[in-house]
């Protein structure tokens, strides 16, 4: 939805530039992906000299260049490994390789947005029923995160296209959203197959993008709220070696934990994440986007 807001009308007007664009994206993702990885790696190396043991399939040596290519998530590894969020990444990343063609398709659909938002959502219908014939849930097609992101990305795409061609009125989206945020509570909370939960996600963006598009929710962009956004990235791609590190340092210096102090340990895994996510967002992801983008090597050739 927000790429198709930024880039569109580039690509409309032969702005839109290909190699930037994956340059941008690349550098937005890939330097703290190369460092959690690292991190991960590192861990697992000073965990097995202290004694613990991991799954030889989560942490297998062999696949590590396709998780420095950023392929992790096309079919090329048996499962998820490593710094497991990451398969998202790769997923993602695929879909920027992709991104003329949603972009192509939202077009296509210019003067009837509503039947590519429909036909997007058939694609993932489309999925999930494959998925389940195939005994594998949808939540677990990680390894396969070309697929699940393919329909994701394209709905996304086509809300936006749905957006640019009407507006609603502010009421009314924000009842959209109200809606589609009761829907995924009650959907959850019963246990819903995700086929179930999905499309009101969908809903609950354009609901939102069209309530601000008459008055924007302030609130939101209070300092705090926007920080946190900024280091988001940063907290999902550090939240698992933390975890790792951190439960297993307790298991050695804390053992058998309980009562109150368990509710205290457990609290200390939050702060210690934001702590190293903050670090992460200061130290490597923010000063090596700024680096790349200023050393885009498709822009020297225009």
């Amino acid at each position: 939805f927000i790429l198709s807001h930024v880039y569109l009308r580039p690509f409309v007007e032969g702005r839109f530039d290909y190699g930037s664009f994956l340059w941008a994206r690349l550098s937005r993702i890939y330097p703290v992906h190369l460092v959690t990885l690292a991190a991960t790696i590192l861990i697992w190396l000073v965990a097995l000299e202290m004694g613990a043991s991991f799954s030889p399939m989560a942490f297998d040596p062999a696949v590590l260049p396709q998780h420095l290519m950023l392929i992790h998530a096309w079919g090329t590894t048996p499962t998820v490994q490593w710094n497991f969020p990451s398969w998202s990444i790769s997923a993602e990343w695929f879909a920027y390789l992709t991104f003329p063609v949603a972009a192509l398709l939202v077009l296509a659909f210019r003067r009837r947005p509503a039947a590519g938002l429909a036909l997007a959502m058939a694609l993932f219908v489309l999925m999930a029923v494959l998925s389940q014939r195939l005994g594998l849930p949808l939540p677990e097609i990680t390894r396969l995160g070309v697929v699940r992101v393919a329909p994701a990305f394209l709905t996304g795409a086509a809300a936006y296209g749905l957006g640019r061609r009407f507006t609603l009125p502010r009421k009314a989206a924000l009842a959209g959203a109200l809606l589609a945020t009761v829907w995924v509570v009650v959907a959850s909370s019963l246990r819903a197959p995700d086929i179930a939960i999905w499309p009101a996600f969908p809903l609950l963006i354009l609901s939102l993008a069209e309530a601000a598009r008459t008055a924007p929710f302030r609130g939101l962009g209070a300092a705090p709220f926007v920080y946190l956004g900024e280091v988001s990235y940063a907290v999902y791609m550090t939240h698992l070696p933390v975890d790792i590190a951190y439960f297993h340092a307790l298991d050695r210096l804390a053992p058998g934990v309980a009562g109150p102090a368990a509710w205290i340990a457990w609290t200390g895994v939050f702060v210690v994440t934001m702590l190293v996510s903050a670090a992460v967002y200061h130290l490597v992801e923010r000063p090596a986007r700024t680096w790349m983008r200023a050393h885009d090597p498709f822009a020297r050739k225009r």
